[in-house]
């Protein structure tokens, strides 16, 4: 009877200890239109894409790779002062749009986010990059890819 429960709580112990395993949160970038130079930037629970060179007018893929999550955040960073267009889509819900657009305010310009034609977001412009948050809800049933697509307004 010792024996068993010793080798219950050695069995026990071991699975707990996978569990504090730390996560997998990496992503695969590829570029699909435009030539486009990213850079992986991790902290705690984030991810940032980071483009430093990056097309004017714009496609790419996010991959999470097997057996790893999406991390809490992610956040592409576009160096553009303006863009006309953007928008994200997963490969298990292509119908859904997270989109993001500018729309200039009477005091100031703003970026208006929406996702499944809902507000998700209105942020002020601060600085010469394009910080675009991509919605919790689009990870929500682990999808293995996200497609993006952006347009600058003062493209060549």
């Amino acid at each position: 009877m010792k024996q068993t429960i010793l080798l219950l709580f050695l069995l026990l112990s071991m699975i707990s200890c996978k569990e504090k395993e730390k996560i997998d949160t990496t992503l695969h970038f590829e570029s699909i239109k435009g030539l486009n130079e990213v850079k992986m930037i991790d902290s705690l629970d984030e991810k940032v894409v980071e483009f430093s060179k990056v097309a004017d007018i714009g496609k790419a893929i996010i991959r999470r790779p097997q057996g790893s999550v999406w991390p809490e955040k992610i956040i592409l960073r576009l160096p553009f002062t303006r863009l006309e267009g953007f928008k994200g889509y997963t490969d298990l819900d292509k119908q859904h749009m997270f989109e993001h657009f500018h729309s200039s305010g009477a005091t100031k310009n703003q970026y208006i986010s929406t996702y499944k034609d809902i507000l998700v977001k209105k942020v002020a412009k601060l600085s010469d990059f394009i910080n675009i948050e991509l919605p919790k809800e689009m990870l929500e049933d682990n999808p293995k890819v996200i497609y993006i697509e952006w347009v600058n307004v003062y493209r060549n």
